[in-house]
């Protein structure tokens, strides 16, 4: 993590916060979501968002709001605005909201830093003290940027070289920033070395340490290059087990989609209630989400016609939906085929099956982590495309597979997400 002195003392702090405006019922951050996320040290300009939106796995980005140590802090941040927030939540960025306050006594800090981060006391009162005022601090700057309550801010606490009196402040100081953040109604989230504040943290809750509110979430920052949740030596299994964790598996990098380079920290999510699916809906009554989608003619009676005509009567080509593929039923594929320019041969092939399936509302961008209908009719007509995205409801890593392979075939960027040119390939019916 990258860390700035923001110079706010802790009885401006206060004032902020009793002044601070009515709650916003913006977007809960980071809210439901298992996929891809990275951090930068500046929140980057609307034009890489809207790149790195359509062409990157990426579907959250860590923004840093508050503390008196950020690297970056708010006279960096010339992107980062309220405004700037409902614009890309719109478009279905997901936030995690940083806080980087006051460190660890432990704590070194490099001499040679424009930044000299402040620490928390040594005195236990005194550094619970501190924390609440960050804990106020925090949740002004989420009301500030439009979050609504149940957001989480995540304190960052740096690596430090454990000691017993040094842990037992961190506890102190989590403890109570994570009962000041509920109090508000918020939630709480701690990142750290895995080998420093994630593993005194876990161990507190192995032990039942009495008294202790374990933070809402952890971020573990592990830097095994593994983009999973899996806490390794440091974060046991048995914690944050309800879709309650982040992990920072590779930092530092330089990473370039549709152009544009940012230096970042890779982070994989499971938060909130992880990706749900929405509920599959069966138009007509009938079942169109097939394991395969065969070639159909005039004469089959067979369970998979009834979704073709259903399909052909979404387009308002037929009125009778059943399992026959009678006359009716071929003068519909051929007016869809005539449609698409395609010879009026009456038969549902493929490319038919493809095209359909495609047919409805054109999201801006599904990746790694999206649910919805839109990814429902994805599968969908990937599947008809001769591929196996699963039919799952969730664009998981196997449809990210799928969705490469159509790109690869249809001779698309090597993105792993779908966009306008990847639905327009669809529903023109071209297969894999």
């Amino acid at each position: 993590m990258r860390l700035a002195v923001t110079g706010l003392v802790t009885g401006l702090v206060a004032s902020l916060f009793l002044a601070s405006p009515a709650r916003a019922d913006g977007p809960e951050a980071p809210g439901d979501f298992t996929g891809h996320g990275f951090d930068t040290c500046i929140a980057p300009s609307q034009s890489v968002m809207d790149t790195w939106n359509l062409t990157s796995p990426f579907s959250a980005v860590g923004i840093y709001v508050s503390g008196n140590s950020r690297y970056c802090g708010d006279r960096y941040q010339k992107n980062l605005t309220a405004s700037w927030v409902t614009r890309n939540a719109a478009n279905g960025w997901k936030f995690i909201p940083i806080h980087v306050g006051r460190q660890v006594p432990c704590f070194k800090n490099n001499p040679k830093s424009r930044v000299q981060k402040k620490k928390m006391s040594t005195n236990v009162a005194t550094a619970r003290s501190q924390a609440v005022a960050e804990a106020n601090e925090t949740v002004a700057a989420l009301i500030k940027y439009g979050f609504g309550p149940g957001s989480v801010s995540y304190l960052d606490i740096e690596w430090y070289a454990r000691t017993a009196a040094c842990d037992n402040v961190l506890l102190e100081f989590a403890d109570a920033w994570t009962e000041q953040l509920h109090a508000q109604g918020y939630q709480s989230g701690l990142y750290s070395s895995g080998s420093a504040g994630i593993k005194v943290i876990d161990e507190a809750r192995l032990a039942g340490r009495p008294g202790l509110t374990l933070p809402d979430h952890l971020w573990n920052a592990w830097v095994n290059k593994k983009a999973d949740t899996k806490g390794g030596p440091y974060l046991s299994d048995s914690g944050w087990t309800n879709h309650q964790r982040i992990h920072q598996y590779h930092n530092g990098v330089d990473v370039t989609y549709g152009g544009r380079t940012l230096n970042i920290d890779k982070n994989f999510l499971d938060v909130g209630r992880g990706s749900v699916p929405s509920r599959r809906v069966d138009p007509c009554g009938v079942n169109v989400t097939l394991k395969a989608y065969p070639t159909l003619r005039a004469g089959a009676n067979r369970a998979e016609v009834a979704a073709l005509e259903c399909l052909l009567k979404k387009q308002k080509l037929i009125s009778t939906v059943d399992t026959t593929y009678g006359a009716a039923t071929v003068k519909a594929v051929n007016r869809f085929r005539a449609k698409q320019g395609w010879s009026r041969t009456g038969v549902a092939t493929r490319a038919t099956w493809t095209a359909l399936l495609a047919a409805g509302s054109r999201p801006r961008v599904l990746k790694q982590g999206s649910v919805g209908e839109p990814v429902w009719r994805l599968q969908r007509s990937l599947t008809a495309a001769g591929l196996k995205p699963g039919l799952t409801g969730v664009y998981d890593a196997r449809t990210v597979r799928a969705v490469q392979a159509y790109r690869k075939a249809r001779r698309l960027p090597g993105y792993t997400t779908t966009e306008s040119k990847v639905w327009s390939q669809l529903r023109s019916g071209r297969t894999a």
